[in-house]
């Protein structure tokens, strides 16, 4: 699967966002075996594909959650709490980098839809609860961390984390990407591929 990062229309920033993206993704562990799925026309299309994704998503917002896009300069707090509710995550302790509260910057204004990077999160009274980092760089929609609070992830809020992502990038064309296809345990491997994720290979240009 040939994925494009910078269309030839794009403007010289968004060549420099592409280059600079591709620099950390370039290497062949990157490239193969690694879990893809098509950024599908619609939300629908999407939902009627993976009835099990559809039906936890709504079960979440049932209970009361909401998806949004995020501000993460403004939830250092709730970032921290988040990634310092489980001492371990896929089998492995939390990285020294996630059990310190850190202060985020605004994120800039992009002048292009096919070039930026979005947040977004899963809230419940005004608290976040879930956060996802989605790198658009052309072709590529790339999930570079995802994480929820611990104490809700039995409520399926990363369903509606992802099913609200699905719905803002949907028609946009190309792929989503999230990661190698055997990292993790099982149970990742599970919520990937009730989403739609397959492993696959890729190459980028």
């Amino acid at each position: 699967m040939n994925i494009k990062l910078a269309p030839s229309d794009c403007i010289d920033d968004c060549r420099t966002f592409a280059a600079n993206l591709h620099e950390k993704i370039k290497a062949p562990k990157y490239q193969e075996g690694v879990s893809v799925m098509a950024v599908p026309a619609s939300l629908d299309e999407w939902r009627l594909a993976h009835r099990t994704a559809r039906k936890r998503a709504d079960r979440c917002a049932r209970l009361g959650y909401t998806f949004d896009h995020v501000d993460l300069s403004v939830h250092a707090d709730d970032i921290h709490a988040i990634n310092t509710s489980l001492p371990s995550r896929q089998g492995r302790p939390m990285s020294d980098g996630y059990l310190h509260r850190i202060e985020r910057s605004k994120l800039p204004d992009y002048p292009c839809g096919r070039h930026n990077i979005r947040t977004y999160g899963v809230l419940h009274a005004s608290v976040l609860r879930a956060y996802l980092t989605l790198y658009r760089c052309g072709e590529l929609a790339l999930v570079s961390m995802i994480l929820g609070h611990g104490d809700h992830l039995r409520d399926d809020i990363m369903y509606l984390l992802f099913a609200g992502v699905v719905a803002d990038q949907a028609g946009k064309g190309g792929i989503f990407y999230y990661n190698r296809h055997d990292s993790g345990t099982d149970g990742l491997r599970f919520f990937k591929e009730r989403l739609g994720f397959a492993e696959g290979s890729v190459e980028w240009t």
